[in-house]
C-alpha cells in the first residue's frame, strides 16, 4: 500500500508561527514558559518541555528570568494588558486568525 502525504499536511499557519517562535527562544539560549500549553497537541507540547519550555497556569508560575510565550488559541485582553504593564518579557503567539475573531467578538 502506496502513503501520500499531502503537501499541506502538518501544521497551520498559526501554529507553526508559534512553533517556529519557541524553537527560535530555545536555541537562543532562552528559558521558555508558556501560558497553558502552546497548542492543542500534547505529543508535541511534550516535546517542547523536553527541549526546556515550560506550560504554566498563570503568568505569576513563570519565573521572571524567563520569558513568556502566551498560546496559540489566545488570552483574555486583560492578560496581556497586565503583562504590558508589569514590564515582563513575553510574546504573544496567538495565531492572527483567532486574534482578528477574538476582536470581532
Amino acid at each position: 500500500m502506496k502513503i501520500t502525504v499531502a503537501e499541506s499536511a502538518g501544521f497551520c499557519f498559526g501554529v507553526d508561527r508559534a512553533v517556529k517562535l519557541v524553537e527560535s527562544l530555545l536555541d537562543g539560549g532562552e528559558k521558555v514558559y508558556t501560558l497553558g500549553p502552546l497548542i492543542h497537541n500534547p505529543g508535541f507540547v511534550e516535546e517542547l518541555r523536553e527541549r526546556g519550555a515550560v506550560p504554566v497556569e498563570r503568568p505569576a508560575d513563570a519565573p521572571e528570568t524567563g520569558v513568556l510565550v502566551l498560546r496559540t488559541h489566545g488570552v483574555e485582553t486583560e492578560v496581556i494588558r497586565e503583562l504590558e504593564s508589569s514590564g515582563r518579557r513575553f510574546y504573544d503567539a496567538a495565531c492572527p486568525f483567532v486574534k482578528k475573531i477574538q476582536t470581532i467578538a
